[in-house]
């Protein structure tokens, strides 16, 4: 609905890969076309070698013309959202507003949290910023990403509110998960951390995106026939991900944030509903 390409999607609750939907499946006259992406890994266990908007596309039998989708969040849903989360703009002024996305998704693609603390910490130290934190946490300190400081937790978030919040941000800083792909679409700024997967494959095109890894050489072995992984660990213990130094990381956050102007969203994204 976002993205004003269709009249309607029906989702598909019960999905669990690898169970899809039979494409000639119809529904009284309302269902036109039944799509059920997957990646290269998905349907053959690893071998991934183009991006991954094109590797879903043709996973559906087209190419696409507009390698970058784009959402359209209304000034009214980003107000509501802000609101409802306590980011309106009388709570957090000209503050800039940073996006973390930590996980948890992955094992191996997570970065660890002592990491993520002391990055956020930097952040402070130099930039008066609110820092929200997007993720699939229960926010009850049942996951060690729940105790982070200096975070506004926003998890649990519907799909709609999380692409008006996306919207808002400066920057947006992320492990290879959503977030870097809705960034893409909403024009926010994106620095992705990276390790068995490759940026040039995951980062939204045509966009301030930027894919910071570590120097080790069993990068990108997600890519691999069949993966050089098992997804909750590796035989090199994930240490793509443990050797990404968090000052590197900040370092490219100053440098992303003065590409960036500050961006005012009623502006960006001056549409009717």
């Amino acid at each position: 609905m976002l993205s004003r390409s269709m009249d309607l999607v029906y989702a598909n609750r019960s999905w669990s890969h690898p169970f899809t939907l039979p494409a000639q499946f119809k529904l009284f006259g309302l269902v036109d076309a039944i799509y059920n992406p997957q990646t290269t890994g998905e349907l053959t266990g690893g071998g991934e070698a183009c991006h991954l908007i094109d590797d879903l596309a043709a996973s559906c039998g087209f190419k696409v013309t507009a390698r970058q989708p784009r959402l359209y969040p209304s000034p009214s849903l980003i107000k509501k959202t802000r609101i409802a989360y306590g980011l309106g703009e009388d709570v957090v002024g000209n503050r800039l507003i940073v996006g973390i996305n930590g996980g948890p998704t992955w094992r191996v693609r997570e970065w660890e949290v002592s990491k993520w603390q002391k990055l956020i910490n930097k952040i402070h130290s130099e930039y008066n910023a609110v820092i929200i934190q997007f993720g699939s946490n229960a926010g009850d300190a049942s996951s060690e990403f729940d105790r982070l400081k200096g975070v506004h937790s926003v998890a649990r978030l519907k799909g709609r509110e999380g692409v008006a919040l996306i919207a808002i941000c400066d920057l947006i800083i992320s492990i290879d998960s959503g977030p870097v792909h809705v960034a893409g679409t909403v024009g926010t700024p994106v620095i992705g951390l990276f390790g068995t997967t490759n940026p040039a494959l995951r980062l939204p095109p045509d966009s301030l995106a930027l894919g910071l890894v570590s120097d080790v050489p069993c990068l990108f072995c997600h890519h691999q026939m069949p993966h050089g992984h098992w997804f909750s660990g590796c035989p090199n213990d994930i240490v793509c991900m443990k050797k990404l130094d968090d000052q590197i990381v900040f370092e490219a956050v100053k440098s992303m944030l003065k590409q960036s102007n500050k961006r005012r969203v009623q502006e960006c994204f001056a549409t009717s509903d």
